[in-house]
């Protein structure tokens, strides 16, 4: 479906949300939305004043990494995933290897970023086949949505819209409030009020992953 919205989006060029809505009248809009979002993000589409415009220097390409990685040795770049994936905070990175706070939140930012596009992907492919009514929970005003798909968590900081939405079973509640449980305690102890949607799809998707998985599993990410 995504690869079928750009192509429909290549041959617009320049559209709004509305006009693209009335066209792919058998997609969702919400789902749309977050199609539009991702395309957005990986830098085929340019979003400006409720405009989308097909980004024809982009296009298909792989999507580009921010600047800052253009001002990092490719060992300090390591050495940056490698502490991501082993839990290492960012007071204790730049104690050990002199990087600046401004650094280290940049690259942990933008790991966490492309690890929630990648399962908010994966939500929203299941969500098109089989609709749920997610359930809701709120960290300091921050709230987000719950989805519980082949005994995998998915959060999202949108609410999926979909008329034949059901509700989770009582046994997949039960799996999601102990899932989100495990998790939240990280992340709650660590005080991540900000961005939580981020924070919790990093603990979702490092929960049961050695480190070679976790390491493996960003450089896919970041470089594949």
């Amino acid at each position: 479906m995504k690869d079928r919205i750009l192509r429909l989006c290549r041959r617009l060029d320049k559209f709004t949300l509305d006009e693209i809505s009335t066209i792919a009248e058998d997609i969702d809009e919400s789902v749309l939305e977050l199609l539009l979002l991702t395309l957005v993000q990986e830098g085929k589409l340019i979003f400006k004043d409720n405009i989308y415009l097909y980004n024809k220097e982009q296009g298909c390409n792989k999507q580009r990494l921010p600047q800052f990685f253009q001002h990092h040795s490719k060992t300090d770049i390591d050495y940056i995933i490698k502490g991501f994936c082993i839990d290492i905070e960012v007071l204790k990175m730049i104690d050990l290897f002199g990087f600046s706070k401004h650094v280290m939140n940049n690259f942990y930012q933008y790991f966490r970023t492309i690890i929630y596009e990648q399962q908010k992907n994966e939500l929203v492919k299941y969500f098109e086949k089989s609709p749920k009514i997610p359930q809701e929970r709120i960290y300091m005003n921050t709230k987000v949505y719950l989805y519980l798909y082949e005994h995998k968590l998915f959060v999202s900081d949108k609410y999926l819209i979909s008329k034949d939405a059901r509700k989770h079973t009582n046994d997949e509640r039960l799996e999601i409030k102990n899932i989100y449980l495990r998790s939240y305690r990280k992340v709650l102890s660590r005080s991540f009020a900000h961005r939580f949607h981020l924070h919790l799809a990093e603990e979702l998707w490092k929960y049961g992953k050695d480190f070679s998985e976790r390491y493996s599993g960003i450089n896919t990410l970041l470089f594949a």
